[in-house]
C-alpha cells in the first residue's frame, strides 16, 4: 500500500449540515483538531437530530449540492483540508452539528470550539487564505453587503458616511441589492459586484479595504479573513460578534 494511501487513511474526518455561513464559523474548530476531509450534507441535515427546522420547513438557505459546489473551491484551497465530499451517511470522527447544543455565545466560531472543549483563542487569527485578491477599481475599495435576513440597525444605514458610500460596491445577489436600493435610495450609486464562486467573494473581500454589512455569508468570510470591517448586529441573535481592534459593531 502506498504512502499516500496511508495518509489518507490516517486523515480526520468532520461533518457539517447547516448554511454556508456556519460551515465558515466552523473551519478554526476544523483547523484546531488538525484538518483532514469535509463531509457536507447535501440535505442540509433532514437525518440529523441535531438539525431542527421550524414546522419542518426549509427555509432557502439551508444546505444542498448546489451551495457545496459553490464553497468547495474555497475550502479546498485551504492547507487543512485534504477535501470536501457530500456526506451519505458516514461515520465520522467529529460531528460539527454539535455546536448547535452550544449557542450561547456571541459568535457561532465560539459555539464550535466550545462542543469540542477547545479555546476559543483559536478564532483569533485568520482561518481562510487566499493566493490572490481581486481589485476591480481602485476608487471603490469599501464592500458593502446587507443579506435579506439579520437586519437590527436601520438609522447605521441611513446615516452611514457619504465618503464610504462614495467608495462602495456592493457585493452580493440582485434581489438583495435591489432591495438595498430600496430602502436606501442615496445608495443608488453604489454599483453591484456579482461573483461566480465563494472563492471570487473571498478574493474580491481580500482585495477591498474596508467591509461594511450585516450578519451573512460575507460578514463570515470577511471575518475570517480578519478584514477591517463595521457590521450591523442583529440584536435578537447576536451570533457573529468578534471583540478585536479593526471590527466595530453598530
Amino acid at each position: 500500500m502506498s504512502k499516500k494511501k496511508n495518509k489518507k487513511q490516517e486523515l480526520k474526518t468532520f461533518k457539517h449540515s447547516g448554511d454556508l455561513g456556519d460551515i465558515i464559523f466552523s473551519l478554526p474548530t476544523v483547523k484546531a483538531l488538525g484538518g483532514g476531509i469535509l463531509y457536507l450534507d447535501p440535505k442540509g441535515g433532514e437525518e440529523e437530530p441535531l438539525v431542527s427546522w421550524a414546522n419542518g420547513l426549509y427555509n432557502k438557505t439551508k444546505l444542498t449540492e448546489k451551495g457545496i459546489e459553490s464553497v468547495r473551491e474555497l475550502l479546498e484551497c485551504q492547507d487543512y483540508i485534504h477535501e470536501v465530499k457530500l456526506w451519505d451517511g458516514e461515520e465520522v470522527d467529529f460531528n460539527l452539528d454539535m455546536f448547535r447544543m452550544h449557542i450561547r455565545y456571541n459568535n457561532l466560531s465560539d459555539s464550535h470550539l466550545a462542543a469540542f472543549g477547545i479555546s476559543f483563542e483559536e478564532r483569533d487569527e485568520p482561518w481562510l487564505t487566499v493566493a490572490t485578491s481581486i481589485v476591480d477599481n481602485l476608487d471603490r475599495d469599501v464592500v458593502f453587503a446587507r443579506s435579506a435576513r439579520y437586519h437590527g440597525n436601520y438609522s447605521f444605514w441611513e446615516t452611514i458616511n457619504r465618503d464610504l458610500v462614495d467608495k462602495a460596491f456592493f457585493l452580493g445577489f440582485k434581489e438583495e441589492y435591489e432591495f438595498f436600493k430600496y430602502t436606501y435610495p442615496h445608495m443608488a450609486e453604489v454599483p453591484l459586484r456579482e461573483v461566480q464562486t465563494l472563492l471570487e467573494m473571498a478574493q474580491v473581500i481580500q482585495g477591498a479595504d474596508l467591509f461594511v454589512g450585516n450578519q451573512g455569508l460575507p460578514h463570515a468570510i470577511a471575518e475570517a479573513l480578519k478584514k477591517p470591517m463595521l457590521n450591523e448586529v442583529f440584536r435578537p441573535y447576536p451570533a457573529a460578534v468578534f471583540h478585536r481592534e479593526d471590527a466595530k459593531y453598530v
